[in-house]
């Protein structure tokens, strides 16, 4: 019975052993339940804090991160784990990353946007502990729009004003050219036609319109998709013959003959009155 007894008093105090142990390797203490609130609360702040920037394909993302205390700064993609920067550093193989430090600021810029940047990123600065800053990019694809399109029927002779606009977009375009049958007008020295910059796009504007302005415009910009529109033009309806200067002239002529045939008739009326009633005396 006492080899029994040992046994089972081993047993019983094992359990004491075994958590000190484990946490001599670890050197830590275990959490109290302070600790573990303090550690969940600072998770969801993570989450919370999440910045969403918006950016549209072909132009460049800025990734905002700042820090204000001193520390090696790292940038890495959450979706494949890739390591992006390190420091002012670019370390992954594309080059379209790069960092622009401005302490506390350590932007992440991607140049050329593509579809597949959209995604979760995380910059963090190596300080125990470590903080982190996580940015969403999400990427839209500008694209320009002139209203009244696809087709607009103007008549000859009156302004045309068209406006190419710019929609989904997130900077503006270093230039907006616009065609003609694909010729680009915008520079061109042509009487009472002009292109105007706006705020968010542009503006062609044609004073007077010709038959010649009959055709597709298109609008470029140099960060969007292009738009089209189809202009005809309707011809200017002819006046009645009698307002036309010719015209006017043959009926005045007209008007003439009229009156002398009439004075004629008058007076021959007159004459006829004086000879019959002396042809009835002589009988």
């Amino acid at each position: 019975m006492g080899a029994l007894q040992l046994i089972l008093l081993l047993l019983a105090s094992s359990r004491y052993l075994v958590h000190p142990i484990d946490g001599a390797i670890r050197g830590e203490k275990p959490a109290s339940d302070e600790e573990t609130q303090n550690q969940n609360n600072v998770l969801s702040s993570v989450t919370a804090s999440v910045k969403d920037v918006l950016a549209q394909t072909d132009g460049d993302a800025i990734l905002p991160c700042r820090f204000t205390g001193p520390g090696i700064v790292t940038w890495m993609r959450r979706k494949d784990r890739q390591l992006l920067t390190v420091g002012g550093d670019t370390h992954a193989m594309d080059t379209r990353f790069k960092v622009f430090s401005n302490s506390p600021d350590w932007n992440l810029i991607i140049k050329n946007v593509k579809h597949e940047d959209a995604g979760l990123y995380e910059c963090q600065i190596q300080t125990e502990p470590v903080e982190k800053r996580l940015i969403r990019l999400s990427i839209t694809e500008a694209y320009s729009f002139i209203p009244g399109g696809p087709d607009l029927h103007v008549k000859q002779g009156s302004s045309l004003r068209l406006e190419c606009q710019l929609m989904a977009s997130t900077e503006a375009p270093s230039f907006i050219f616009w065609y003609r049958e694909g010729r680009m007008i915008n520079y061109d020295d042509e009487p009472g036609v002009r292109v105007e910059a706006t705020k968010n796009g542009s503006i062609l504007v044609v004073d007077k319109v010709k038959l010649s302005h009959g055709a597709n415009y298109t609008c470029s910009p140099s960060n969007a998709r292009p738009a089209y529109i189809m202009i005809h033009v309707i011809e200017e309806e002819e006046k009645p013959a009698a307002m036309h200067g010719g015209d006017r002239r043959n009926a005045t002529s007209r008007a003439s003959i009229n009156i002398m045939l009439i004075f004629l008739t008058f007076l021959g009326v007159r004459i006829s009155n004086r000879l019959y009633p002396r042809q009835s005396t002589a009988t």
